[in-house]
């Protein structure tokens, strides 16, 4: 017999907690992960939508437009550029930062282990996986995506 509530099993008079519910029973976060992640996705989902629109109003021609599509496009426009501008600005740091790592760890593998200070040995033990794993990761997208 199903319960009331969602997550919530009544089986022979016995509540029964979905693995769900368990996580979050143990896990106080695991609540706030999860709206956090309905946010992001709700987020992501309207910069797309909003996106599809511009391209679509665009596609369809100024002259073509009515006024509250024109209205509708002026609104969406800055927005629409604001979020690409913001995801270059992301991307760019992204690789720069990538690129510093690996000319840090090239540097303090040219000085040799015995040469590196204790500071510098653990600074290349934690670039050394972060690097491996960004070149691991472009490889594979180089596969996905030939040429």
């Amino acid at each position: 017999m199903l319960g009331l509530f969602p997550g919530v099993r009544v089986m022979a008079g016995v509540v029964v907690l979905t693995p769900t519910d368990q996580a979050v029973q143990q896990d106080p976060n695991e609540e706030r992960k999860r709206k956090r992640k309905e946010y992001s996705a709700k987020y992501r989902r309207a910069a797309k939508e909003d996106a599809a629109r511009v391209v679509e109003l665009e596609a369809k021609g100024l002259g073509l437009l009515t006024e509250a599509e024109e209205a509708e496009l002026a609104e969406l426009q800055p927005r629409v550029a604001q979020r690409k501008q913001q995801k270059n600005e992301r991307n760019a740091k992204y690789r720069r930062v990538g690129k510093e790592d690996a000319a840090r760890v090239v540097e303090l593998e040219a000085k040799g282990l015995g040469q590196l200070t204790e500071e510098e040995k653990k600074e290349l033990a934690e670039l050394q996986p972060r690097v491996a794993q960004r070149k691991q990761k472009k490889k594979e997208e180089n596969a996905k995506f030939p040429g």
